[in-house]
């Protein structure tokens, strides 16, 4: 669309700029935009919930196009809260589409409003609304109330709710009533600038270059689709076919990482999910797999609850990691989680720690207000959860985060910290998948799943999950796919199709008319990541950072498929030493090198790193 809109806070003024095509040639558009204008415009050393920091929101080229896997989602890249270092969070269904179709690619939000406020952008008009009666809604309430005041039911509303509002360090962006960005804590930078939500809305087009090489495209790859037996498990099961995956692996949390292996799995399967309470299946903007789940709950104490979900992630993170059985109540603990605005998996992590210490006694119910927070009790989940939306008593230090809570409550609670960087780890134990290990390890915004393909090929069987060898090139090579695909933004699902580089390019090129092949589209993706590391740099990552959880370099698990197996730190260290010379970074350091830079075309980066010190000689 060409357009960059910019808004700022503090003084309630809004502005439109033109996006440079030199730009959009150096870094495309999605995760590549978003971080160049962080890196640009924040100082180092802000504070993430200060009005200094900015929000950027950002879609990619072939938003709101035919273009499957690709046409529905959109990236908000911050620095994040939680960690302290770059943060960029996805989310699909519909309101990347709709804000292309209002008219821009690209939203910048700085400063802090005196009073809540949301946005709404109106096929290219944008206003700033009061919000105060929406203060203290859920995000479900929000997106109700603000789509009959616009009158449009196709308006696509991303909203806080009360989590964000408290600035709890994982509160995560709903849109769509379903689909959340939910990690890194984009929701409580919101909170900080009392925005409780941007409305989207509008009827332009986003104009294809060659239609007719773009549309032979779309239906090549949409019939990889259709024929990859890869992706069978999202229209049936969806996302919590992977429970059965993970349980046969032993490479899933359970009772805070205590083991990969969960005797009561059948009673919170895929297949027990769909079996009992899955209504319909629900897909994102031009997606042909449709592998999210409506799922509903008409009877018992949970009756009435209904939501898009729970995903494999939030099974298990606020399941098995917490000893909780019972599929009804992980579905409404997911529900709270929507509503209030958290993210499921820090969420889950976090409350597993909380009664691992419980029960280790080291908190007591002095510190937890009078609750046995036990293994296994879902009133403990339920009422945990609403104590850290709200930050009510203990939950007032549980909403900071596991790495941070731990400093908090001291007594030997850091070895129970399960984060890298500050970002609590998602579903995969890293002592069953070396590779993936190391993607934990060197990820630009912490512990993450989503930005290397180690995982999949040892999910897979490709390669040997319990060896390091190779695991640094796997790492090193898909990162550079995934951080250019990012600039689209695809799905990640897209690589069990397999929909490939050569695809990528096809879209990229006869939708934007842009001249580049893949290695070309590698550079990009090579550069986003020097670029990423860059800006951590600057607020003091170093190669110590990239690590994993002590305790999890220690242990293996007590039962299991993966029973004693972890990864040493000598181990890791041999696989960084591997990654950092594949990257051209300084060994010593982890630090991007001057030559590499320049290499990238990012000279300027090289001579801030420089100035600050920061850049190795």
């Amino acid at each position: 669309m060409g357009k960059i809109l910019r808004v700022d806070l503090s003084r309630m003024k809004i502005k439109e700029e033109a996006l440079e095509h030199g730009l959009l040639e150096r870094f495309i558009g999605g995760k590549g935009l978003g971080a160049w204008i962080l890196y640009k415009e924040l100082r180092p050393g802000i504070e993430p919930l200060g009005p200094e920091n900015k929000i950027v929101l950002a879609t990619g080229p072939l938003t709101g196009t035919m273009a499957p896997m690709c046409a529905g989602k959109y990236v908000i890249v911050t620095k994040s809260p939680l960690t302290g270092i770059f943060n960029d969070t996805y989310s699909g269904g519909f309101f990347g589409p709709r804000l292309k179709f209002a008219g821009y690619d690209v939203i910048v939000i700085n400063g802090r409003s005196d009073k809540p406020v949301y946005l709404l952008i109106n096929d290219g008009q944008t206003e700033i609304r009061d919000a105060t009666h929406l203060w203290g809604k859920t995000t479900h309430e929000t997106e109700k109330i603000i789509k009959e005041e616009v009158g449009d039911g196709k308006t696509s509303v991303a909203s806080i709710g009360p989590a964000g509002e408290n600035m709890v360090r994982f509160a995560c962006i709903t849109n769509d009533f379903g689909r959340q960005a939910g990690r890194g804590g984009a929701g409580a930078v919101f909170g900080s600038k009392n925005l409780k939500a941007i409305a989207v809305r509008g009827e332009k087009k986003v104009e294809i270059a060659k239609p007719h090489e773009f549309d032979e495209a779309v239906k090549e790859i949409r019939e990889v689709i259709k024929k990859s037996p890869g992706l069978e498990w999202g229209p049936t099961f969806g996302t919590p076919a992977f429970v059965s995956v993970a349980q046969a692996m032993g490479g899933w949390p359970v009772k805070d990482w205590d083991t990969g292996y969960f005797e009561f799995t059948e009673c919170i399967s895929g297949e027990l999910l769909k079996e009992k309470f899955v209504v319909r299946n629900s897909a994102c903007y031009m997606c042909p797999i449709g592998c999210g789940k409506i799922v509903e709950i008409k009877e018992g104490p949970y009756a009435g609850t209904l939501l898009e979900g729970p995903e494999y992630e939030s099974i298990a993170s606020l399941g098995a990691n917490c000893m909780i059985r019972n599929l009804e109540a992980i579905a409404y603990a997911n529900l709270l989680c929507d509503q209030y605005g958290m993210d499921t998996i820090s969420t889950g992590v976090v409350i597993g720690f909380a009664m691992d210490l419980y029960e280790r006694g080291i908190v007591s119910k002095e510190d937890t207000n009078g609750m046995e927070l036990r293994f296994g009790d879902e009133k403990a989940l339920i009422e945990t959860i609403k104590n850290i939306a709200y930050r009510k008593g203990f939950g007032n230090i549980l909403a900071e985060g596991t790495r941070k809570a731990s400093e908090i409550i001291g007594r030997g609670a850091s070895y129970y910290d399960v984060s890298v960087k500050g970002l609590e780890l998602p579903a995969w134990d890293p002592r069953a998948f070396w590779g993936h290990a190391l993607s934990y390890a060197i990820s630009d915004r912490g512990g993450c799943h989503l930005h290397a393909g180690a995982l999949g090929a040892e999910l897979a069987g490709k390669v040997d999950r319990f060896t390091i060898d190779g695991k640094a090139k796997i790492v090193w090579q898909t990162e550079t796919e995934m951080a250019a695909a990012d600039t689209l933004i695809y799905c990640l699902f897209a690589i069990y199709a397999p929909v490939t580089l050569e695809h990528y390019v096809k879209l990229l090129t006869s939708a934007t008319g842009m001249e580049i092949d893949e290695r070309k589209f590698l550079l990009v993706g090579e550069r986003i990541l020097n670029l990423t590391r860059a800006f951590n740099v600057r607020e003091g990552i170093t190669r110590k950072d990239d690590s994993l959880p002590k305790r999890l370099m220690e242990k293996g698990h007590t039962s299991g498929p993966s029973k004693d197996k972890f990864l040493t730190k000598d181990a890791l260290n041999k696989m960084l030493d591997e990654y950092y010379e594949l990257r051209e970074w300084d060994k010593k350091k982890g630090v991007p090198t001057r030559q590499k830079l320049e290499e990238l075309e990012l000279k300027d980066v090289a001579d801030e790193l420089s100035e600050l010190g920061k850049l190795p000689i």
